[in-house]
């Protein structure tokens, strides 16, 4: 059957609807859905499972709703693809990335995204929140689109971290973040119980009748560069076995670091354009100006930080193997 693409919203969430696993959302909710909680104040607009796998963000729900506080602002849920939760996969083959439908989109997706922005805008929103599992060893972080003083002093009440990307364009939170302050927040890895724990605490904040923190003047932030793909047709590996290219699996345990120019990135007999390919924010081709080939050694041009580099394999396929990140100085 064909995965349900209309947008259901509910006043009321179905019984026990809080107590339930990712995996039977599909079941119950019949697809994407919008749900409203009351309570005092401006709402707080959360996204969750906009990629089916990545669960701390509605076990993280659950847990808030389930021991609710005595005074908490509205919520407005967007429950993004229970069906790829159902499967336990990023998407289903048949779906586009639900982070990347939220501008020119095609059908039906473009109709889904139209109808959650109409519903989502159609009050002020005290912020908007959105909530992931991180791809590949990373610690946790918030994602902002606008550098705007109310999105970095939201992004600071998750972490103390934060990278400032202008690319993809299409993410749920830059579609928000001119409405209110908006941020996508990376967790840790799936099925690990710390990411919840940091989801929940995150939404036991946010939902507090309080104003965001005033000062964020030790917020580390990075701007993103740059993301690296795997050329499409490219057969790679991590482990040193036969592939066109074979990829420093090692290079994950130093996200958020900075490596130094001429380190080793990976390694192919063919051509580095043939492997590799690095686009910047504008979707420019700036392969050589990260990377050079000396033999069949591929390494770093110039110092870059790494961030949410992975080794899923169809993480990869499906988004990217990499971001590199520059620091940004803070006054």
């Amino acid at each position: 059957m064909a995965a349900v693409t209309a947008l259901r919203v509910l006043d009321t969430a179905p019984e026990d609807l809080f107590s339930l696993p990712a995996a039977v959302l599909a079941e119950r909710l019949g697809g994407p859905a919008l749900l409203r909680v009351s309570g005092i104040g401006e709402p707080l607009f959360i996204s969750t499972l906009l990629h089916g796998n990545e669960t701390s963000g509605w076990t993280a729900l659950c847990r808030l709703l389930q021991r609710p506080p005595a005074r908490m602002r509205p919520l407005i849920v967007f429950i993004g693809n229970p069906h790829a939760a159902a499967a336990d996969v990023r998407h289903l083959p048949d779906q586009p990335d639900f982070n990347r439908i939220w501008r020119n989109a095609q059908e039906p997706y473009a109709s889904l995204a139209a109808a959650l922005l109409r519903q989502a805008t159609a009050q002020p929103l005290f912020a908007a929140i959105d909530l992931h599992n991180n791809t590949g060893r990373n610690p946790h972080y918030s994602v902002v689109t606008s550098l705007d003083d109310a999105h970095l002093r939201l992004a600071y009440l998750f972490s103390d971290k934060a990278v400032h990307v202008e690319e993809p364009d299409t993410v749920l939170s830059r579609a928000l973040q001119h409405h209110c302050p908006s941020i996508a927040v990376e967790v840790g890895p799936i099925n690990d119980p710390h990411s919840d724990d940091l989801a929940e605490d995150l939404l036991r904040r946010a939902v507090a009748v309080a104003p965001l923190p005033e000062d964020h003047r030790n917020l580390i932030l990075y701007r993103a560069l740059a993301r690296v793909h795997v050329a499409d047709g490219a057969s790679f590996t991590f482990d040193g076995s036969t592939a066109r290219l074979q990829l420093t699996g090692g290079m994950e345990a130093v996200n958020f670091h900075a490596v130094p120019a001429h380190t080793e990135f990976g390694c192919s007999e063919a051509l580095l354009g043939d492997v590799l390919q690095v686009l910047d924010p504008a979707h420019r081709d700036v392969t050589q100006r990260y990377f050079y080939q000396d033999g069949a050694r591929i390494c770093f041009r110039e110092p870059v930080v790494p961030a949410m580099y992975t080794t899923d394999p169809e993480v990869v396929r499906q988004d990217c193997l990499c971001y590199l990140m520059t620091p940004v100085a803070r006054p």
